[in-house]
């Protein structure tokens, strides 16, 4: 055989070598991303708030808070009229965000009706359009997702477990700026 038939032979040889050690790369990065996942999945579910009872999710409910709300951020004068609903609302999602799955759209939805709320009543303490601005993105971002489950059905896929880490850390500090925001509305009256 000439030196040419043994280099292609070797070349051959090595180039499946390459397949084979990719493949096992590919194979571990995938059992990686799966116990990563788990992992994330696992420090969400823990980031609760002590002092809430879940209720059950309910998209006819949800529907019509946001509704609600979206009338309140477009007739601003109106918030400060509204406050006693608001809390209600926020009542409700934090029930909400309490019994959700890790991940789930109703985290997500919940949580930035939650935060919502929280934006229409620091505006009625200090007005700022920032204030309307960001309500107005959680609002729309709260009735997107909504809008894009079928049946209020849990979603799964990629990134989902982060987005879950971020909606439980977003809950926790909402609920910190309630207590904030209730002693401001007290100090105000």
């Amino acid at each position: 055989m000439s030196w040419e038939g043994w280099a292609l032979k070797i070349s051959g040889v090595f180039f499946i070598g390459i397949l084979i050690a990719v493949a096992f790369y590919l194979y571990l990065g995938a059992s990686d991303a799966t116990s990563s996942f788990d992992a994330v999945t696992t420090v969400a579910s823990t980031l609760r708030e002590s002092d809430v009872d879940g209720s059950t999710f309910d998209r006819r409910t949800a529907s019509e808070i946001i509704s609600a709300m979206e009338v309140l951020e477009a007739e601003p004068e109106t918030i400060s009229d509204h406050l006693a609903e608001l809390k209600t609302f926020a009542a409700t999602a934090a029930s909400w965000a309490e019994a959700a799955a890790t991940p789930s759209a109703e985290l997500h939805v919940a949580v930035a009706i939650r935060r919502a709320v929280g934006e229409l009543r620091g505006y009625a303490l200090t007005p700022s359009d920032i204030r309307l601005i960001r309500a107005r993105r959680l609002l729309a971002a709260a009735r997107s997702t909504l809008e894009g489950v079928g049946g209020g059905g849990s979603g799964d896929g990629p990134g989902l477990a982060v987005g879950a880490v971020q909606d439980r850390i977003d809950n926790l500090q909402q609920s910190h700026q309630e207590r904030i925001l209730e002693v401001n509305e007290e100090l105000r009256n």
